[in-house]
């Protein structure tokens, strides 16, 4: 996916998480960090699609900054453009890949914000970079991290479905960049064992599940575009499984994709909000 189409897909994404973002979690670290302009890190800040949320909303965080990290310039690009004017608040764009920033950053804030992000790592190996970039008493929050569940509607076949999601999943689990493992197919359940060994208290959690669904044939905003992207990644990650031949895999795309051209296609993921604070 090239730059200007994985932008397009961070747009068309935002519609998706603005319903899915568990405000039962937000809120709750919206009272945490009450009667503070916190500093925030983002991490994996993408295009800048959180603080815009953020910003638009009554009430909502007003930080004394808002530092987005991102390893591909074109996204932070996107993100300046998008936030240029309509921010009241310092926003900072950092240029880094993360596992070097971690090891290299000597700031700390009192919010580390992780926006679908940590299922693409091994949160094991992470999570201690991050847990040191938080103050003491200080916010760290996973929202839309992924949690081992997902599901197309309607069925085409009951055990070619839940096969092509399964290998799906454990593609994520198998991935490995750079010689390390990257991905966690149940990174949201893992959050909750895995930060309180680091000294974090999980203060909250919630589900955070993405369902798109089809109204009167057609999808909200760009979803449509979105589910497209989501039909792709699944053919990127299965074409070369020796477990699935070449032809059902083919054969499946197409029925999802008329599925989706004609407006009845349902896709779901379930993922989870955790929101823990830094103790010791």
């Amino acid at each position: 996916m090239d730059d200007r189409t994985f932008i397009r897909y961070l747009a068309a994404k935002k519609t998706v998480d603005d319903r899915s973002l568990n405000r039962r979690v937000w809120d709750s670290m919206l009272r945490l960090l009450d009667g503070r302009a916190p500093r925030v890190l983002e991490l994996g800040a993408g295009i800048g699609t959180m603080v815009e949320r953020e910003a638009a909303r009554p009430g909502g965080l007003r930080p004394q900054s808002w530092s987005l990290l991102d390893s591909q310039p074109a996204l932070l690009d996107e993100a300046r453009r998008r936030l240029a004017g309509r921010v009241p608040f310092e926003t900072r764009f950092l240029e880094a890949d993360v596992e070097s920033f971690l090891g290299g950053c000597g700031e700390r804030f009192d919010l580390v914000l992780a926006h679908a992000f940590i299922d693409l790592f091994d949160p094991a190996r992470l999570l201690p970079g991050i847990r040191r970039l938080a103050e003491p008493a200080g916010c760290l929050l996973f929202t839309i991290s992924f949690d081992g569940l997902s599901a197309w509607e309607p069925e085409i076949d009951a055990e070619l479905d839940a096969r092509i999601v399964s290998l799906y999943h454990r593609t994520m689990d198998e991935r490995i960049i750079g010689g390390k493992a990257s991905g966690d197919s149940r990174a949201g359940r893992h959050l909750l064992t895995l930060l309180p060994r680091l000294g974090c208290r999980v203060e909250e959690a919630g589900a955070s599940d993405w369902v798109v669904i089809p109204r009167d044939g057609s999808y909200p905003a760009d979803e449509r575009f979105f589910l497209s992207c989501i039909l792709g990644f699944f053919e990127e990650s299965l074409s070369a499984r020796p477990e699935l031949d070449r032809g059902e895999l083919g054969r499946w795309l197409q029925v999802r994709r008329t599925q989706l051209e004609s407006g009845r296609l349902v896709f779901i993921a379930h993922q989870l909000d955790v929101l823990a604070v830094a103790e010791r």
